[in-house]
């Protein structure tokens, strides 16, 4: 397996990348394994040095990475400030993207994104800016760091409220030339505000994604997603994509026979983003409703393995 780690790009560079992406890689959709809808939570509590402990496992780690993975890149957000400039980079602007999201996605305001208490924050904002009645933060990794294969951690706490969707998700390099969703999609996680004990995991490609609607995915109760953090994973190889949370595998996409990249187009480097996004014709169109804002998801770390 083979790990892309590329080297600081001038920012004039990175935000033209970015304005490209907007119109071609989206984010995922609604699941296809069924929920039962639940009635939101109406706050959510927010990170402190309080409610994020170190995982458990020697020197940090969860104790859920599969044999013989090693650890390659990772994110522990133990700074303060903006998020790593070495590490993550943008995707900017307010065009409501594929899914008529509401939200201006805006570059390094430390109102919509910062880290603090070892804890990295996205913020959705009720504020008008041009056509856009809320801002948030469109997190990449997209230049910097892309990976081909491998074991993926990510814990994290999402906000509660209608209308919001909080997202950890992968998108194939080549996007920019074969487009969404022929270069493909991988949703780590993704929850909807409106079921708030609903994680989802899903992917897109050709064969399969939102709009055709036929999306692949599968879904899991966490009953406290909204108050706690949790470790959602996937396991990335040749054949198969695994999902889990804290360490439970709980949705396989496997290869479809004789589909080659169209069925499974997993198979080059893909980089990794992380928004908190308002509204939107994915998923169950609720409004947002204003005791929603402000609405933080938190991430205590980002961590990358490969044999």
């Amino acid at each position: 397996m083979k790990v892309f780690a590329y080297p600081l790009l001038l920012c004039c560079l990175m935000l033209t990348a970015c304005q490209d992406d907007s119109k071609t890689d989206p984010e995922s959709t609604t699941p296809t394994t069924a929920a039962q809808p639940t009635t939101p939570a109406t706050s959510t509590a927010p990170a402190s040095a309080n409610n994020v402990s170190t995982p458990a496992g020697s020197s940090g780690e969860s104790g859920f990475v599969p044999q013989g993975y090693q650890k390659v890149w990772s994110d522990e957000f133990d700074y303060t400030g903006l998020p790593d400039t070495t590490k993550w980079g943008y995707q900017t602007g307010g065009y409501g993207w594929t899914a008529k999201e509401l939200q201006n996605y805006l570059k390094a305001d430390p109102d919509n994104v910062g880290v603090e208490n070892g804890v990295l924050r996205i913020t959705a904002l009720e504020e008008r800016i041009g056509r856009n009645p809320y801002t948030s933060t469109r997190l990449v990794s997209k230049g910097k760091a892309e990976f081909d294969q491998g074991y993926f951690e990510v814990r994290a706490q999402v906000p509660s409220g209608q209308g919001l969707r909080s997202s950890f998700w992968m998108v194939g390099d080549t996007v920019s030339k074969m487009g969404w969703p022929n270069a493909g999609e991988i949703d780590l996680f993704e929850h909807y505000g409106k079921f708030p004990t609903v994680m989802n995991a899903a992917v897109q490609n050709f064969d399969n994604y939102w709009s055709k609607g036929n999306q692949m995915g599968g879904s899991k109760i966490v009953k406290d997603a909204e108050t706690a953090f949790h470790v959602y994973s996937l396991e990335w190889t040749e054949t198969e994509l695994k999902f889990g949370v804290d360490g439970e595998v709980y949705w396989t996409y496997q290869q479809p026979a004789g589909r080659g990249w169209r069925g499974y187009p997993y198979r080059w480097p893909f980089y990794m983003a992380a928004t908190l996004a308002v509204g939107g014709v994915r998923g169950p169109q609720t409004p947002p409703t204003p005791d929603a804002f402000p609405a933080n998801m938190y991430i205590d770390y980002v961590r990358v393995y490969q044999k």
